[in-house]
């Protein structure tokens, strides 16, 4: 009976990208096609040509059960877990519609009704930067790990094939540390983003219950 190893597909391409962190472009230099005839493989528009199939199964035997036989995958644990300081942010409509509940206020509270709408837009708008931050270190978490995978994984026997797959290794380290130069800057400056976002919470609930009693 096949397994979904015999025959490379949608579903094959499209975990191999996913586990190891690799792009469109990063994958089809590796197996010698195009960037758009991946895009066409994922969408099952087109095959894998046969004589390019053994590369696509060494990566897929590196995943996880059961599509591979690699070692289970990490579990992974997103820094907003770690936080929580994005669960949920409201919309701007929300936002605008709740600084209407002070408007009842009397006319001396006005700047602290004021700070509270600067606030709540400032929690919006660095909360958004925070996801995005954060969804960026995911996947480039995602990239170091496939990449350490792949480099400690058995090289193809067949020297025109070893030289390709250690020459893409060499691509995909390159592009790791082009998009990420520097990783403990990156973090520190995503933990005070954090750090900022709670606070300006901690604000936000601080002057609304201020508010609700003036």
């Amino acid at each position: 009976m096949p397994t979904p190893l015999d025959s490379p597909d949608t579903t094959l391409v499209a975990a191999v990208r996913a586990h190891f962190g690799v792009s469109v472009r990063q994958l089809a230099s590796y197996l010698g096609v195009s960037a758009g005839f991946i895009s066409h493989m994922e969408t099952g528009r087109k095959g894998l040509p046969p004589a390019l199939v053994p590369r696509l199964l060494g990566l897929g035997r590196l995943l996880p059960p059961p599509l591979g036989q690699g070692p289970p995958a990490a579990p992974e644990l997103p820094e907003s877990a770690i936080y929580d300081t994005l669960a949920p942010l409201p919309t701007p409509d929300a936002l605008l519609q709740a600084t209407d509940l002070l408007t009842s206020t009397v006319p001396a509270f006005e700047p602290l009704r004021q700070r509270l709408r600067d606030v709540r837009q400032l929690l919006l708008q660095h909360g958004q930067r925070l996801t995005q931050q954060q969804s960026r270190a995911a996947l480039l978490a995602r990239r170091r790990r496939g990449l350490a995978q792949l480099q400690s994984a058995p090289f193809p026997v067949e020297p025109t094939e070893t030289a390709r797959y250690a020459r893409w290794l060499g691509e995909l380290a390159t592009d790791l540390a082009r998009d990420e130069p520097d990783p403990s800057q990156a973090a520190a400056a995503r933990l005070l983003l954090a750090a900022r976002v709670a606070a300006l919470r901690a604000e936000a609930a601080l002057l609304a219950e201020i508010s609700a009693t003036t």
